[in-house]
Order: C-alpha cells, then structure tokens, then sequence
C-alpha cells in the first residue's frame, strides 16, 4: 500500500466513510490531477502575469 494509500485510508475509517480499493484508486487519480494543476500556479511569473483587480459592479471589459 503506498502513502498516499495509508493516508486516504486512514482518513476514510476516521470519518466513517466505507471504501474500497476502487474508491481508492480514483481519490488517489483526482488528487494528482489536483495537486499537478496547483504546482502550475506555483510556476506562474507573476511579472508576465500581473495580477489584476476585478471591479465586480460592472461586467469585464474586452481586452
């Protein structure tokens, strides 16, 4: 069983939640979907990509 296993493991029988091996094998497929697409923004050159503030009374304006 690998740690990502134990880990989700042990949280399912924490919070009562029954699972199996598939159950595990599609938490573990999504959460490293996830946590790839959260290291992208780690990369994210914020000179080249400044932030910008959103004036939410009023819709965008085309670029």
């Amino acid at each position: 069983m690998s740690n990502f296993e134990e880990w989700a493991s042990a949280t399912f029988r924490h919070e009562e939640i029954d699972f199996d091996a598939t159950d595990l094998a599609l938490v573990e497929l999504i959460y490293g979907g996830a946590l790839h697409q959260l290291e992208m923004l780690d990369r994210i050159d914020l000179d080249a990509f400044p932030a910008r503030g959103i004036d939410l009374r009023h819709a965008p304006k085309a670029s």
